[in-house]
């Protein structure tokens, strides 16, 4: 395989992870934010069919279009075979993120690949988009199934619960993907799962997120994106100086020693 991207330790590859991911042997650990379920981007198309403010349209319409349209695709016909992709590569931790409705589709495809399913997580976002119609509860958070290998676990949380609170991408820090997780986010879960000098796949790589938080902590990684667009954004945000070595951050700072 040749890499579109190799630097400081970091690897990106375009391509279909379901053909990269038998040619690579092991990893650390998988953190990945994968494409949602079909019934998520059905359901954003009659979003779009809503009465929308235009100060709404100007901030969430171009995203919510995109997911419609299928910009980043659907996971319903991948996920048991990842499950045991993913089951065969990790030694450690799994962390995958999803919508609420295939969190359970998750568990049993992490489950049938051998992993240990430890429990499911959740990213509280404050500033979720609110449900338009207005005839229903909107949903608030994001789910992450989180499971582990054969082996005794260990993480650098303590006992803090599997929550984390971040507002949504936006503004400089939001890149032009349609649901980019924020930078912050990622920095905590990267912190809190790996340790320093360690691998990180994510097969599902997007804008890059994953990998960036993981060059910042003084990480490695590697990471798959099937549209050419997404690698070259990711490429440009990590070639954007030595992130780790330009200063320690507040998340390696508050690193447990393993």
């Amino acid at each position: 395989m040749k890499p579109y991207y190799e630097q400081d330790g970091i690897v990106i590859y375009h391509g279909d992870c379901r053909e990269i991911l038998p040619q690579i042997a092991q990893v650390d650990h998988v953190i990945t934010d994968p494409p949602y379920g079909q019934r998520v981007y059905d359901n954003a198309k009659g979003l779009q069919r809503a009465e929308m403010t235009q100060d709404e349209q100007r901030r969430r319409g171009h995203s919510l279009m995109q997911m419609a349209d299928g910009a980043i695709g659907s996971i319903d016909g991948m996920v048991d075979a990842l499950g045991v992709e993913f089951g065969r590569i990790a030694r450690r931790w799994v962390v995958v993120f999803s919508d609420v409705e295939m969190c359970f589709r998750w568990r049993a495809s992490v489950e049938a690949g051998g992993l240990r399913y430890v429990r499911t997580g959740a990213w509280v976002k404050p500033d979720a988009m609110p449900q338009m119609t207005g005839d229903r509860p909107a949903v608030g958070f994001e789910p992450c199934t989180i499971a582990h290998a054969k082996g005794k676990m260990r993480w650098n949380g303590g006992g803090r619960q599997a929550v984390w609170i971040y507002n949504t991408a936006k503004g400089s820090d939001r890149p032009d993907h349609p649901c980019p997780k924020p930078e912050s986010l990622m920095c905590e879960i990267v912190q809190q799962f790996t340790d320093l000098g360690e691998l990180i796949l994510d097969p599902f790589m997007g804008s890059g997120t994953t990998l960036v938080a993981a060059k910042r902590l003084g990480r490695k990684a590697i990471g798959i994106e099937l549209q050419e667009q997404y690698c070259e954004i990711a490429a440009k945000r990590l070639a954007q100086g030595s992130l780790f070595s330009a200063g320690r951050s507040v998340w390696e700072e508050s690193e447990t020693p393993a």
